[in-house]
């Protein structure tokens, strides 16, 4: 999502560690051979003081409305999800229905459901297509879309009109009279806060990318060196030489970096989250003017934003399908998960939801920027080590000396050693 603390799968260690429990466990079973289960195991974790009261009370009501079946909740912060639920999995105590961003190694391993499994097919059809798409692996969904956020450009309209700008730029060309038009204005102003640190640069660069025409993937194929890409790197290098940009953004992170920068009415442009209250608190307060809208393109590229979720997913344990499909039916009716949204403060992955929400005015806007997401290959298990990667190297590319057709050529070979 925004700059919580997400530590992904360990790459080939927990690769192997899944594997292990897998054949520990005799393929995981799955069905109802040891008889129906009255009672679910459901993993989440912590996105607000507000996600366990939440899940207490829909709990609650499932409960009600379910005489005799059980629901025993367990929430984890972020910062120790990932290694508890690896615990879990190595020692074969799964969770029935388990809240992460990640997917891909389990189902890789075959410890879960197929989506079509464990919820019905009016929620399945509700899923947005585009969500649904990036959960699914090898041609078949297993995640369940859960929750989203979208990431694209806000933009300083005080600034962007004190350098004539009545609207945002919508192309490079535009872009580029845009920054050299804020540069020249009096005030210092910064013309657009790049945050290509280990934090989300690889996000900011995806998302560049796109609005270029490129792709971390086109056809199937690793793309990560692609001409487009490369040519995009190379635009961002630029940028950062010609002084468009604050000070070393390879080593700038969005929270403690480029966000506070525009919160200070200092940058005329930046990638940020739409909607999210660790960006727009500090914005608001500040009473900075303020619009969002998506990257400016290049090469006719379609406009699109970055969209990034994670999932629910169901295991695989004798006896448990009937009841997991009860629950997350339950959890998906369009008043449950929409109530669930507001309070954790993030965006709808269901058509039905996101119907809702727009009735929101403040919301409205934001949702109908998920129509237009683009997201990373998380559905690919080598994503995992190859993000590490690009987090930790990225940034040396826009540097004085750094050379950006043999990082992202770096990049590639791992990405094709999958």
């Amino acid at each position: 999502m925004t700059s919580r603390r997400r530590p992904r799968l360990g790459g080939l260690a927990a690769i192997a560690a899944l594997t292990l429990a897998l054949t520990a466990c005799g393929g995981s079973g799955g069905g109802t051979a040891g008889g129906e289960q009255k009672s679910i195991k459901l993993v989440v974790a912590q996105y607000t003081e507000g996600t366990r009261p939440y899940w207490d009370e829909l709990i609650k009501s499932f409960e009600a409305a379910h005489p005799g079946k059980n629901v025993d909740l367990q929430v984890i912060d972020w910062g120790n999800l990932q290694s508890q639920v690896n615990t879990m999995v190595q020692t074969k105590q799964f969770p029935d229905v388990l809240n992460i961003n990640v997917f891909a190694d389990y189902a890789e391993a075959g410890l879960l459901y197929r989506a079509d499994e464990v919820v019905s097919k009016e929620v399945l059809a509700d899923f947005l297509p585009s969500f649904a798409d990036n959960a699914s692996y090898d041609g078949a969904q297993y995640g369940l879309p859960f929750v989203a956020t979208v990431n694209g450009m806000y933009y300083n309209k005080t600034i962007l009109e004190k350098a004539g700008f009545k609207k945002p730029p919508a192309t490079w060309d535009e872009f580029r009279a845009a920054v050299k038009a804020i540069k020249a204005l009096p005030g210092g102003y910064v013309p657009y806060g790049l945050a290509l640190g280990a934090e989300a640069g690889d996000y900011e660069f995806g998302t560049w990318m796109r609005a270029n025409g490129g792709d971390w993937r086109t056809g199937g194929k690793w793309t990560v060196n692609g001409d487009r890409a490369v040519e995009t790197l190379e635009f961002l290098k630029t940028l950062t030489q010609d002084g468009y940009t604050q000070p070393n953004p390879g080593q700038t992170n969005r929270p403690d970096g480029t966000w506070p920068l525009f919160a200070q009415g200092k940058v005329g442009m930046v990638y940020a989250s739409f909607g999210t209250r660790a960006f727009l608190d500090a914005v608001d307060k500040a009473g900075v003017k303020y619009g969002a809208t998506t990257h400016p393109t290049n090469h006719g590229a379609e406009p699109s934003t970055h969209g990034i979720q994670d999932y629910l997913m169901a295991f695989k344990k004798d006896g448990n399908q009937q009841l997991v499909r009860e629950f997350l039916d339950y959890f998906y009716q369009a008043d449950n998960y929409a109530k669930y949204l507001k309070v954790e403060g993030l965006l709808p992955t269901t058509a039905s939801a996101s119907t809702l929400m727009r009735k929101d005015p403040k919301v409205s806007p934001i949702v109908d920027m998920v129509a237009k997401a683009r997201f990373d290959p998380t559905s690919q298990p080598v994503w995992s080590e190859l993000r590490g990667t690009v987090a930790a190297e990225l940034g040396t590319a826009v540097g004085p000396s750094g050379d950006p057709r043999a990082i992202l050529g770096k990049f590639q070979q791992i990405a094709e050693r999958s």
